[in-house]
């Protein structure tokens, strides 16, 4: 049984620092892609292949989130209003990546490429605002779940809230960003940079995730 348990737990830590590792790689991609489109290296080809990969990236998260999440309700007997809350946040963050994926597939085909990719910003920064709830929401029952001091515990519900406001204010300016392009002002530029501030968001997170579930595992 115990041997039972600990292959499912291995399995688990595998799941949700892959997925993981595999955000922060994607998020460092449309960052590298976003700066070499704003130095004119073909810039249409590196918003639609960032929007791929951020896309690609939410739904990688949306994957390691699930992951993490089941672990934590099964140990805490979680109920159903944390099982419909959790499936409603990662069907917004999965189903923005899959619209982000699909954008940048058109505009690499030549298909209204700059009216998509700036569509596709406001989608990724629309599916960062809405799914914030969900990492918030996960952080803070890793934080109750700590056993820490009741100080660590104020210190670490800050950084969590910290964390979701800065995703909040990254979402928000990738969709203006992207609506300013919509209109015609300056799209190609603005739309690389609300890629690369996404890929960056990204990459942060998933790095900052694999290094808090490395040491719960090791713990």
């Amino acid at each position: 049984m115990e041997t039972a348990m600990g292959h499912e737990e291995k399995m688990m830590e595998r799941t949700i620092v892959g997925g993981s590792s595999t955000e922060a790689i994607t998020g460092a991609a449309a960052v590298v892609l976003s700066v070499l489109g704003l130095a004119h290296i073909a810039p249409h080809f590196m918003i639609a292949i960032s929007s791929i990969a951020l896309g690609a990236a939410l739904i990688l998260d949306g994957a390691a989130i699930s992951a993490e999440y089941s672990r934590i309700l099964s140990e805490s007997g979680g109920g159903r209003g944390s099982t419909i809350e959790l499936g409603g946040g990662l069907g917004t963050q999965i189903g923005g990546g899959v619209s982000a994926v699909v954008l940048g597939v058109l505009a690499l085909l030549g298909v209204a490429s700059t009216t998509l990719m700036a569509i596709a910003a406001i989608v990724l920064g629309a599916t960062m605002v809405l799914s914030s709830g969900v990492n918030s929401r996960l952080n803070a029952l890793k934080v109750e779940k700590s056993g820490d001091h009741e100080v660590a515990k104020r210190i670490a519900r800050e950084a969590v809230m910290a964390a979701t406001g800065t995703d909040i204010l990254v979402g928000l300016a990738a969709s203006v960003l992207g609506i300013l392009a919509l209109v015609g002002i300056a799209p190609q530029t603005l739309i690389l940079v609300a890629m690369l501030a996404l890929g960056a968001s990204v990459l942060l997170t998933g790095g900052a995730l694999v290094g808090k579930m490395l040491s719960i595992f090791s713990g």
